[in-house]
């Protein structure tokens, strides 16, 4: 019996038809919108469409009957003439499956980047595929999404066939990738768009100032707002880290400081944070340190993209927020490189990157030696310290050098090398006055901090827009990210999970002692600094099976950041 007709059991047939029957709602929909506006009376040639958009119509009609028609035949009874053709389908699968399964990725990939280069800033020089992307978006975006569900529906139906296969492994862990980064993309820009979130570039500092930088100034020439930026001798300074500045100078200097997007740029590199956690917790498991089904992995990930701060922090672009999500990119990217046993010169570097961005992230560091050991141990089945040391003394390279790097360009703004502008900056009088008073950090809020990370609840708000309203000054991490109850739990003693909880530890003490709880936000957006061991230790915590109560809480965990993101742009 063929191996399409000997998987297509009644479960599988109906998760099929589900998956199909979404696409084919979805392709609906989207056929509606395509042909609600008019064309130009000009170059109208029937029903208000032109000659272009009625040819490409009878395209997208015809494709959503055969989706409809796949609908239809996964539901119907088996026949011999269904047998048949099922048999025929089930040959030419088994035999190209390769080419057919590299085809439908190579779609997907196409489509996403056609959304990913027609959007600012790297609309300008392609500002010719701007009038193509408005005439078919709508039938690229179900093509999209249709794509995508077969992709998942081919693997339900034949997963022996494309689990035998060598050459797959490696074409799935690469596309998998690729749909994570321009799903997430695609998703973060449309809830974007639907809470009416773009172009909304207040606030962004980093698009001004590497304008500046490129000028050869490290200062803000008449700035449009001065909020939480630092006066000193009359020039206005950004006082945070500046490696998100020199990272847009190439687009500053290319495309200028009106056209650079950092809402735009944070959720491509939102994008490529989920796809890092992706395959992270992909590595963690080839080593067995966690045991997750592909289900397990890509709930995690989802989870992180949707269920945390990271969701409103990506879509934002605000500079405080922009630097966050970069601080999450490099040390996803130190992680993975320790997990893949790269140089530790290269670890140092990703290290040294985030720091720059937000000095923080050192706490980050007993994590990456951790693993580093762990590794070590399982190979030589006796941990030597030596290579340990040298592998610090290499790391300690570029990490000193980024730090040595923050202190001088400290001094040449302020002359001061541990003056960051944060006590004199232009913000809330209350945070200001904190730092003045107590420093930057202090036991002195170590209360206040506590309550906004583990307690602080929102407020009952009947009759008004926001029925549920979040408490700015932030909430507790277990009300916006109820999944994170799971971390509640017995841990191997294992290098890596000392190390994970270390990073966590530190990084959560030094939050702790800090004189602002985040300000205006949704949750605690200081989560982000050890959101990646967080997520990496929720692993454990998940086997093969994922319990059906985990699952209900990744979903909850999805509703309230989603909820959140909305009353945070607009409330």
């Amino acid at each position: 019996m063929s191996i399409l007709i000997k998987n297509f059991q009644f479960k599988k047939r109906y998760q099929v038809a589900f998956l199909l029957g979404i696409s084919a709602i979805v392709g609906i929909m989207r056929f509606i919108v395509y042909l609600i506006p008019r064309s130009k009376p000009e170059s109208q040639l029937i029903w208000g469409l032109s000659a272009a958009r009625f040819f490409l119509g009878i395209v997208f009609l015809g494709l959503l009957l055969i989706n409809i028609g796949a609908v239809i035949f996964a539901l119907k009874d088996f026949s011999p003439a269904q047998k048949k053709i099922e048999k025929k389908l089930n040959d030419i699968f088994v035999n190209h499956h390769t080419v057919i399964m590299l085809i439908l990725y190579g779609i997907f990939a196409l489509i996403g980047t056609l959304f990913l280069l027609v959007i600012p800033p790297i609309i300008r020089p392609l500002r010719f595929l701007e009038p193509f992307y408005l005439r078919l978006n709508v039938f690229f975006s179900w093509i999209l999404i249709a794509d995508l569900l077969l992709i998942i529906s081919l693997y339900i139906v034949a997963p022996k066939t494309l689990r035998k296969s060598q050459g797959m492994a490696k074409l799935n862990t690469f596309f998998a990738s690729v749909g994570i980064f321009v799903l997430t993309f695609v998703l973060y820009l449309q809830f974007a768009i639907l809470i009416g979130w773009i172009n909304k570039t207040t606030y962004s500092f980093f698009d001004l100032l590497a304008e500046q930088f490129v000028n050869g100034k490290l200062y803000l020439e008449n700035p449009p707002y001065t909020h939480d930026l630092t006066l000193y001798k009359g020039k206005w300074y950004v006082p945070m880290p500046p490696l998100p500045a020199i990272l847009l100078m190439p687009f500053a200097y290319f495309v200028g400081a009106a056209d650079i997007s950092t809402s735009y740029l944070s959720m491509l590199a939102s994008a490529f944070n989920g796809v890092l956690l992706f395959l992270i917790l992909k590595e963690m498991n080839i080593r067995q340190w966690i045991k997750l089904s592909k289900t397990g992995i890509y709930t995690l990930v989802v989870l992180f993209l949707f269920g945390t701060p990271h969701f409103w922090l990506g879509i934002s672009g605000r500079g405080w927020y922009f630097s966050q999500i970069l601080t999450v990119l490099f040390v996803a990217l130190a992680v993975y490189a320790a997990l893949r046993s790269w140089s530790a010169w290269w670890i140092g570097v990703f290290v040294g990157l985030a720091i720059m961005t937000r000095p923080t992230a050192m706490m980050t560091t007993p994590f990456l030696l951790a693993i580093t050991m762990q590794i070590r141990q399982e190979k030589q089945k006796k941990l030597e310290f030596k290579p340990i040391f040298l592998w610090v003394l290499k790391a300690a390279v570029p990490i000193t050098l980024a730090i040595a790097s923050l202190l001088f360009y400290n001094y040449l703004r302020f002359e001061n090398i541990f003056d960051f502008g944060y006590v004199t900056v232009n913000a809330g009088p209350d945070i200001v006055a904190n730092v003045q008073k107590w420093g930057t950090f202090s036991t002195h809020f170590i209360p206040i901090n506590l309550s906004v990370m583990f307690f602080k609840l929102p407020f009952w708000n009947p009759g008004g827009r926001w029925p549920i309203l979040p408490s700015a000054t932030g909430m507790s991490i277990f009300l916006t990210t109820p999944a994170l109850i799971y971390l509640f739990r017995r841990y191997p003693k294992d290098w890596w999970v000392i190390g994970a909880w270390t990073s966590v530890f530190l990084s959560a003490g030094l939050m702790i002692l800090y004189h602002n709880t985040g300000a205006h936000q949704f949750g605690y957006r200081y989560i982000l600094d050890f959101i990646i061991p967080l997520t990496i230790l929720l692993g454990i915590s998940l086997k093969k099976k994922i319990p059906w109560h985990f699952i209900a809480l990744t979903l909850l965990s999805i509703a309230i950041n989603l909820y959140g993101a909305d009353w945070f742009m607009n409330g």
